[in-house]
């Protein structure tokens, strides 16, 4: 990216020469190791196969199977119509329009056709269709085997022969959303599934097509997993329980063992270029729907030793028609192929918002084990008109995850009551991870959790040495209590919280046991039971469960600013780059001094030296990425080309400071600054100290055709950016988007500007903590930005 400007222009500067020199000559970039495919590649993949399907759709608004076109054509057209919903399409594009007054005008008398109509309808409009939901449950309990061996399963259709694993899957899927919407499936369905799934259960622990199979194969180990999954949503013994006014916590942690055991067999013989157990690619892409579904279900990155999306991704990317953008298996026509294909790279890349923290042995980490799945749930109901395809959450095993593994969810939850250990050096990993953007979120969730709260803060305490990162209580305008509901005043409860950089970065519910009235329930208690039967809570349990529910929203609003990337576009996070200092290549090394002042002039630490790891990663130099606090007064800031300032509150120099800086000014360096947050007293301080150590000069508005705004410099063309602008109310917390040139103020020295300034915030996005509450550009811009000031300073 330096392009052939670097030596010739670095020599108009002697004063940096040597220094700059060395870091230009480091013979390749730090790349992030590539994983074979990238986010456009899959988007493109999903553009193509949805475009193709679009074109097939028939004139009345179906879709054919070629297999058995007159009788699965209700279920073709619930399955692409189910694809092309998860792929991006909106329930009002023409297509849609069309295929949903085409499903709504049948009566599918045909298991997998009822059960993917159910499936559309409650996906799309449960409300305006819930008597035709209500009139496909009722088809779905009725047909449900109830003697014989197969008792619990379903067939093709009504009383027509034994049932098989396949249709009883699609029958679990079709009730279980269904439910999720509010419409009442029987209890008995459940219990009568639960019993056949676990006898029909291969000893291996796989599955096969019917009962009695001696092997079973991938795709319907899948359904067998995905079908106890189910039923233990529905029948298990309660995480948590309301009786009257009263509520009961920490029943959980257990997972069916039937299900553990299918993974395991799943595991062992992880592919995604044939179904295991069966004769090389027979039915790959049911099963590997099915694989996409066991993933998000289970909340699973990984699947054995794979990251079971992405090795997917690369197959369908690689075996997809270049020309149509069709899929075809050995068993399945092109549209039932590529709605399969679409299924699995659309929903399979869902952003990933939580990731929920293993760390055994201590059984409490999990002791609600639905606490999660119920918030994101609520989440994306809320947040349906910006992730209409929905949102998701994974399990990470965080003593043995690197730091690659904890960005993979933009929020952290650890939850615990009888310790938390997550092995050594877990204070630097965490202290990485909120360096790189992420959030931490806790709770001790039981009675007797003083283990856990003890564990917690000596973590956080190794995690941040400095003093003045202690636990402190949330002040009431914390948005914790509304930046998407507001909580009531007389049900909040105590939260902790560490403000490290340009926001609160840990939130922590502790125990709540010593309160006057006696322990509150746990927030996860409380999302437990915020599942589909919430409206049956009495009053005032379920006034408390949308409290929590509201606390856990608006804490992930709060962390997320409600940006969020899809799973792929995690696949290749920028490594921090390897320290300069081992680097026997890196002679030299590109140096920034920061200013020390009484403005709150570390209020974002890792800001500068994300600045720093991003010159090393696009420009392939090397650099010194843990810059010095330095006083102006100093004589050491003659040793730099470039000083950078920012602070969030008033403050001033002294006058050896002044001089210091005028001087430094005056020799041909460069001084950048920011106000955190857009801080107006900052801001107001700044220009006060800029007018006393250059009187004759005063900051003006760098004009929007300056080349410091284009690639002129090596850099980026960063003359539309978007400026994030807080939105005032007494509701959910809001900005407002503008695409602007980014507003810089600069003072001229000479031909060269020494000084810019900007009054909106760039910190808080270089630590990829940019907030709701700041005035300021989102972290692509702001790092865009902070290298178009380096790169400018390098050529002058």
């Amino acid at each position: 990216m330096l392009h052939t400007f670097s030596l010739r222009l670095l020599a108009r500067s002697a004063a940096i020469l040597v220094a700059v020199a060395a870091c230009l000559l480091v013979s390749s970039p730090a790349h992030a190791q590539r994983p074979g495919i990238t986010t456009l590649q899959i988007e493109e993949a999903i553009d193509k196969a949805r475009d193709w399907l679009v074109r097939q759709q028939n004139a009345n608004g179906s879709w054919d199977c070629s297999m058995r076109p007159n009788e699965t054509r209700v279920g073709a057209t619930s399955l692409v119509t189910l694809s092309l919903l998860n792929a991006g399409l909106p329930p009002e594009h023409p297509t849609l329009v069309k295929a949903l007054d085409y499903l709504r005008s049948q009566t599918p008398d045909e298991t997998y056709s009822v059960s993917l109509q159910t499936m559309v309808l409650a996906l799309v409009t449960p409300d305006a269709d819930r008597l035709q939901l209500a009139r496909n449950v009722k088809w779905l309990e009725d047909g449900q085997i109830r003697q014989g061996p197969t008792a619990g399963s379903w067939s093709y259709h009504h009383n027509r022969g034994n049932g098989d694993n396949s249709n009883s899957q699609y029958a679990m899927l079709a009730l279980h959303e269904a439910s999720e919407v509010g419409v009442r499936v029987d209890r008995t369905v459940w219990e009568l599934a639960q019993k056949y799934w676990i006898s029909c259960q291969v000893g291996d622990g796989s599955w096969g097509y019917t009962l009695g199979n001696a092997g079973g194969s991938g795709s319907m180990t899948c359904a067998g997993i995905t079908s106890l999954w189910i039923t233990s949503q529905h029948l298990m013994a309660a995480d948590a329980r309301a009786a009257g006014d009263s509520v009961t916590c920490c029943g959980g942690g257990r997972s069916p063992q039937q299900l553990e055991r299918g993974l395991a067999w799943l595991g062992s013989r992880f592919s995604v270029v044939e179904n295991p157990g069966t004769r090389g690619q027979t039915w790959l892409y049911y099963y590997l729907y099915g694989l996409e579904r066991v993933g998000r279900f289970t909340a699973r990155r990984y699947i054995g030793n794979a990251d079971w999306y992405l090795e997917g991704a690369k197959m369908f990317v690689a075996s997809q028609d270049p020309l149509d953008g069709t899929f075809k298996g050995s068993h399945e026509d092109k549209v039932v192929a590529t709605s399969f294909a679409l299924l699995f790279l659309a929903k399979g890349r869902r952003p990933v918002i939580v990731g929920k923290s293993r760390h055994l042995p201590d059984p409490d980490w999990n002791r609600h084990g639905h606490e999660i799945a119920h918030l994101v749930r609520h989440v994306e109901k809320r947040w349906k008109r910006d992730y209409p395809a929905g949102l998701s959450w994974h399990v990470v095993d965080t003593p043995s995850a690197d730091l690659d593994d904890l960005l993979q969810s933009p929020v952290l939850w650890l939850s615990g009551s009888r310790g938390l250990d997550l092995g050594p050096g877990a204070g630097k990993k965490i202290r990485d991870y909120l360096d790189d953007g992420g959030f931490v979120f806790a709770e001790a969730c039981c009675p007797q959790s003083g283990p856990f709260d003890a564990d917690l803060r000596r973590l956080m305490e190794e995690a941040f040495p400095e003093p003045e990162f202690r636990f402190n209580l949330l002040p009431p305008e914390h948005p914790a209590w509304n930046a998407e509901e507001i909580v009531p005043a007389n049900l909040q409860r105590p939260l902790l919280g560490i403000d490290y950089g340009c926001r609160t970065s840990v939130i922590y519910a502790p125990p709540t046991d010593d309160l006057p009235g006696g322990a509150m329930p746990s927030l996860g208690c409380l999302w437990e039971l915020g599942g589909s039967s919430k409206d049956a809570l009495a009053d005032n349990i379920e006034r408390e469960v949308d409290a929590a529910l509201a606390i856990g929203t608006n804490v992930i609003a709060y962390a997320t600013n409600r940006q969020l990337k899809a799973k792929d576009e995690l696949f290749a996070l920028p490594k921090r780059p390897t320290d300069p200092a081992d680097d026997p290549a890196a002679r030299g090394r590109l140096a920034i001094g920061k200013l020390r002042h009484a403005g709150m002039c570390n209020a974002a630490p890792a800001a500068l030296a994300n600045v720093l790891r991003a010159a090393a990663r696009e420009l392939g130099a090397a650099v010194d990425d843990r810059p010095q606090m330095i006083d102006p007064a100093d004589e050491a800031i003659f040793g730099y080309h470039l000083l950078f300032m920012h602070g969030r509150s008033g403050f001033a120099f002294d006058a050896d400071g002044r001089k210091n800086l005028a001087t430094f000014l005056d020799r041909g360096g460069l001084l950048i600054a920011d106000s955190i947050c857009g801080s107006k007293e900052f801001g107001d301080a700044f220009r006060a100290e800029v007018d006393a150590f250059l009187p004759n000069a005063s900051l003006e508005e760098i004009p929007a055709d300056d080349p410091l705004f284009t690639a002129a410099y090596g850099g980026f063309d960063i003359r539309r950016v978007t400026l994030r602008q807080p939105l005032a109310g007494n509701g959910r917390l809001d900005a407002r988007e503008q695409v602007v040139t980014p507003k810089l103020e600069g003072i001229r020295v000479g031909d060269r500007w020494a000084v810019i300034f900007s009054p909106y915030d760039l910190s808080c996005a270089l630590e990829k903590q940019n907030s709701l509450q700041c005035t300021g550009y989102g972290s692509d811009d702001a790092q865009r930005i902070a290298l178009n000031l380096l790169l400018y300073s390098l050529n002058h």
